[in-house]
């Protein structure tokens, strides 16, 4: 069976970045590592849901806080496995691209099902692109769904 294929990311240096190499942060000790840091480098993150327009501005030390709060609370969600894995950085050392994916939605992180899974929130030091919006599914009107099942 041929798997489907996925539409490609916009070609724009954002978009180039975020399909880039990355590493997994596996190890919760890692993952509470990263915290601190970004909670030490607050300063000119972008953070970008893919689902929504792309912020025209970084965010400020508030807002900042009150964002990886919710980032910490949602990876935390699945606290209780012994490994994260619902996150991934550009760079080990001083990341500056993050993709934080919501541990319970993750689906295959390198889409063996053909579907591209978008993670819940990228955290970038570069401005995002807006992803463009995904074709309407056509769904066949009924003597086209009737003659399907024949």
């Amino acid at each position: 069976m041929k798997k489907p294929k996925m539409p490609p990311l916009p070609d724009t240096d954002f978009w180039r970045a975020y399909q880039g190499p990355f590493s997994g942060v596996l190890k919760w000790s890692d993952v509470d590592a990263l915290w601190a840091w970004l909670a030490d480098n607050n300063q000119g993150w972008f953070a970008f849901d893919p689902n929504t327009a792309a912020p025209d501005t970084p965010l400020d030390a508030d807002d900042f806080a009150t964002f990886l709060q919710g980032a910490v609370e949602l990876v935390n969600t699945r606290r209780e496995r012994s490994m994260s894995g619902a996150i991934y950085l550009d760079d080990a050392n001083k990341p500056t691209l993050i993709k934080i994916f919501d541990p319970v939605n993750m689906g295959s992180a390198c889409s063996i099902s053909g579907v591209r899974v978008m993670p819940r929130w990228i955290l970038s030091r570069m401005k995002p692109d807006d992803l463009p919006k995904p074709a309407p599914v056509l769904k066949p009107r009924f003597f086209g769904r009737l003659a399907g099942r024949l």
